[in-house]
């Protein structure tokens, strides 16, 4: 009977029935966390799709979260390389109709997460590949000159890259 039970939970959280935050109090990750104190990410992202994009960012907050709650400071960068940095400006030039929400979004949740001390950067090459100027950037994006070299120099500096894409 346990092992039914067991059984339609998991079933249930795959297809989304049960919140994964709720079936995620079952499970943890102390193996990988053992002896850590603090870790660094570096989430490097080229989805094109404001959807995805926008799913992508609200996980990377329950990861922010996840690792507070197991006693493990995050420090958390993410840097927007490719079309997806067309997402990230105020004046939204280009953004179909059909995609404004998702891109509203994903701008209400990148203020937050920033607000929680996430760093989000947008990659110049990309920005000037897009014809999207710098100043037109949201508030809590940072533009850097070439979102490889940030990546690589994070690298360096103990992140790790979790790509996205």
């Amino acid at each position: 009977m346990r092992r039914l039970f067991g059984s339609i939970i998991a079933a249930a959280a795959m297809i989304g029935l049960i919140a994964p935050a709720a079936f995620a109090g079952t499970l943890n990750d102390h193996a990988a966390l053992a002896g850590l104190r603090e870790a660094k990410a570096l989430f490097l992202v080229n989805v094109r799709k404001p959807a995805a994009v926008e799913r992508l960012i609200r996980l990377i907050g329950l990861t922010e979260r996840q690792l507070r709650a197991q006693k493990v400071t995050p420090h958390i960068i993410v840097v927007f390389i490719g079309p997806d940095v067309a997402f990230l400006t105020r004046d939204r030039r280009g953004i179909p109709y059909t995609e404004e929400r998702a891109v509203a979004d994903i701008q209400k949740e990148i203020a937050g997460l920033a607000r929680q001390g996430i760093r989000f950067q947008a990659c110049g090459v990309a920005l000037h590949g897009m014809d999207v100027k710098p100043r037109t950037l949201i508030s809590a994006v940072t533009p850097v000159g070439n979102g490889f070299i940030s990546a690589i120099g994070y690298q360096e500096k103990g992140y790790a890259l979790v790509p996205v894409g």
